[in-house]
């Protein structure tokens, strides 16, 4: 009788639950922030430029508007905007035909590209592409444009005749920005995160190179020691391409910050041609930091190359002639030595041997271009609303076009620019950006030397997108809110001598808790599982195995992963406990958007969703998954990365 009113006991709880997710699942689906609960009506009228392109005649700006969905049109000679048109959701890349007929402007959140008559200012095509698309470039004939779709990890090759996807091809991790050699053979494409390594080892961004007459990859440049490489350029005779990233040091311990050694920004430099060589130069001086650097654009003449970076409001000239001198190139080839390249990779005096000018700009200079006459520099200020116009003769900020935006800085405002920022850092060294670039993760694992590190402890980076309802936070739920996350840990952490306080904490802690999670692209259009999706959904809340033993409660995946955040906010030991590690007990993780947050567990050890399981779960401490088929573990993976 006892066993049998477990069995009912059982019974009921798992009914409870379905039931309880059934209608969780019912509901739309919440974007994880508290947004409305801080918005003011000046957040949605903000501008946030932050990619454009420039008319030949140099008569006309196009901005890419990602805060307010919009293209401007400014009219370079009266400083002025003559026009918005709305684009999609989320805006970010912009790039012309070869005739300047129209222009092409990728909607991050809505998987599209709308195609703008630059006459008229219409929209006169939107047309469908990959998720997440971003950088994008058109081939030199007008046949095909290559988008870099950052969520599939792939370059997206467009029939300009058809309008439709006619090749994909294999990049590396989250591909971000495109740019075509001059003489239109190659697409160079930046990948902003490291590449799958194993553990404990250092990251390797990728640069990947596509022919663009065969339409094939032909090469993948890899940037050893490197992330977030975002901006690339060009030189104008084509020999050189420069990729704008940083070079963390996430594999030493935290300590290291105080010594300004945790993380560097700057350059690789890579010989055009397909398997040429790679150099890495640092952008950062001994005492000061040029953190999170976006774009790279460079004179018609190939002089000079200018750096915008993001996080401390400044944008760097370098002398590209002298960076020759430094790397001893003859007839298109760098000659300097390996062990040359590989001291110059961590030098921190040699900036100024090629560092000329560093000038001011707005608040978070992101997109750049250089007028076709080479006389000035336009730099979209991201958080000022504005465009710093640069003199390039006298290498200094000459005038500033103001787009429009509202005036008033609100609080989510304010606490945006500070989570750009590294203006409370030891020495400008890093912002909140620098680890979570797009509000998310970077891809590493660090040793976080006051939690016990110094080769222990080691954590993965967690996401900021929709984390407004799940607290506590850390690995080992040590901060019971974003406010002690943001102020003492992060003054213990990373800042040295403070964290954020006051106002500037309510204002970074409001930002943080407003941030949503972005659209699913796992969850059918249609809102209905697919099969697989609806299988594996019966194995996450269920109750008995395949051969029918009773599952407890507390070993159930819904258990600890319950909706609409996936958590119950509580610490558990899962039987991830490394070797290195003093405790066993782990915040469980909100499993929104899962699929986008690799590597994964606490020191992120796993690459994909099936190695927690077929690797480190062995013991069915993390769930119940010993007695699944391999057909019944992968719909486990499909439904959650719907979540």
């Amino acid at each position: 009788m006892k066993k049998l009113k477990f069995f009912g006991i059982g019974c009921l709880a798992c009914i409870f639950v379905g039931l309880m997710t059934i209608a969780m699942f019912s509901k739309p689906r919440p974007d994880g922030s508290k947004a409305e609960q801080y918005k003011e009506p000046e957040d949605d009228l903000y501008k946030s430029p932050i990619q454009m392109v420039i008319s030949k005649k140099g008569r006309r700006l196009y901005v890419v508007c990602e805060n307010n969905n919009v293209l401007q049109v400014v009219d370079t000679k009266r400083k002025k905007v003559i026009a918005e048109i709305p684009v999609g959701r989320r805006p970010y890349g912009v790039a012309f035909s070869p005739d300047e007929h129209y222009l092409y402007v990728s909607n991050r959140w809505d998987d599209t590209i709308t195609m703008i008559d630059t006459k008229t200012l219409k929209t006169v095509r939107t047309i469908p592409c990959g998720p997440d698309p971003h950088g994008l470039v058109m081939d030199k004939q007008g046949e095909v444009l290559y988008v870099a779709c950052l969520y599939d990890n792939y370059v997206s090759l467009i029939s300009m005749r058809t309008f439709k996807e006619i090749k994909r091809l294999s990049t590396g991790n989250q591909p971000f920005e495109v740019a075509l050699s001059p003489d239109g053979r190659y697409v160079y494409v930046s990948n902003q995160l490291t590449n799958p390594v194993p553990f404990r080892t250092a990251p390797i961004t990728e640069v990947t190179i596509i022919d663009t007459r065969k339409k094939i990859v032909v090469d993948r440049r890899m940037l050893f020691s490197t992330d977030i490489a975002q901006g690339l350029s060009c030189t104008p005779d084509g020999k050189f391409v420069f990729v704008a990233l940083e070079s963390p040091k996430n594999l030493i311990p935290e300590t290291q910050i105080y010594q300004g050694w945790m993380v560097t920004y700057g350059l690789a430099i890579l010989e055009a041609k397909p398997r040429g060589r790679t150099a890495l130069l640092l952008l950062d001086q001994m005492d000061y930091y040029y953190a999170d650097p976006f774009q790279i654009v460079f004179t018609p003449d190939g002089r000079y190359a200018y750096v915008s970076s993001s996080a401390v409001d400044a944008v760097s000239v370098l002398d590209v002639e002298k960076i020759k001198e430094v790397l001893e190139v003859k007839e298109g080839e760098i000659t300097a030595s390996d062990e040359k390249l590989r001291r110059y990779a961590r030098h921190l005096a040699l900036s100024d041997q090629y560092v000329v000018k560093r000038i001011r700009t707005g608040y978070n200079p992101k997109g750049m271009v250089v007028s076709p006459n080479g006389r000035f520099v336009y730099v979209a200020n991201r958080l000022s609303d504005s465009i710093t116009i640069i003199d390039t003769r006298r290498q200094e900020a000459v005038g500033t076009i103001d787009l429009g935006g509202p005036k008033k800085i609100t609080l989510l405002r304010r606490g945006e620019y500070l989570f750009n920022h590294s203006t409370i850092s030891f020495q400008k060294q890093l912002s909140c950006n620098t680890c979570h670039p797009e509000l998310h993760v970077d891809g590493l694992i660090y040793d976080i030397a006051v939690d016990g590190g110094m080769g222990g402890n080691l954590v993965d980076n967690r996401t900021m997108r929709g984390v407004a309802y799940t607290a506590p936070f850390k690995w080992t739920g040590k901060n019971p809110n974003l406010a002690r996350q943001e102020g003492p840990r992060a003054a213990q952490l990373f800042f040295r001598s403070h964290g954020f306080e006051g106002k500037d904490r309510d204002a970074v802690v409001a930002f943080i808790e407003s941030i949503p999670l972005p659209p699913n692209r796992c969850i059918p259009s249609s809102g209905k599982l697919t099969p697989s999706q609806q299988r594996g959904k019966a194995i996450f809340e269920r109750a008995y195995t395949n051969d029918g033993r009773y599952i407890p409660i507390a070993n159930r995946c819904i258990t600890c992963h319950p909706p609409p955040y996936y958590t119950d906010r509580k610490m558990h030991d899962v039987g991830t406990k490394a070797y290195f590690d003093t405790e066993g007990d782990f915040d469980t993780p909100q499993l929104n958007n899962i699929h986008e947050s690799y590597p994964y567990l606490h020191d992120g050890r796993c690459w994909s969703l099936e190695e927690i399981w077929t690797l480190y779960g062995t013991e069915d401490l993390h769930g119940v998954v010993n007695d699944l088929t391999k057909q019944q573990l992968n719909d486990l993976m499909e439904y959650l990365k719907t979540l």
